[in-house]
């Protein structure tokens, strides 16, 4: 009788894990980061770029009202994206006053924020 007692209470702790580890597809954690230093943007222009990830299948940038779709969810699937930002910004009239290295410089920003929050991700995804 005990093995049985012992048995459904095992079959109930994994049902509860198995529902709570259920994950909506939808589910997105962005993180924002502000350019405008590191492009030397003028001050009118708004220069937030924000990635956000679902961690398992959608991967993107925001950035001026416009989404930069990634190949994938790793921040090396995002150069695309990331080139064309840079794009956008150049176009707004950013880091035309900045030695040279600053646009790289900023693209690795914006890459370590893709890293850093796949990361979070990742770690945050225990069901995995």
């Amino acid at each position: 009788m005990k093995a049985k007692r012992y048995f459904m209470l095992a079959m109930m702790i994994f049902a509860v894990a198995f529902v709570s580890c259920e994950k909506d597809e939808d589910d997105e954690t962005c993180d924002s980061e502000n350019l405008s230093e590191d492009f030397n943007c003028p001050i009118d222009v708004d220069a937030i770029a924000t990635f956000c990830s679902d961690g398992v299948s959608n991967s993107y940038y925001t950035f001026a009202g416009n989404d930069y779709q990634c190949t994938g969810v790793a921040a090396a699937t995002c150069d695309e994206a990331l080139n064309q930002i840079g794009v956008a910004l150049l176009e707004a009239g950013c880091g035309s006053k900045k030695k040279s290295g600053a646009y790289d410089a900023g693209m690795i920003k914006l890459s370590a924020m893709a890293e850093n929050l796949l990361e979070e991700v990742r770690m945050n995804s225990v069901c995995n």
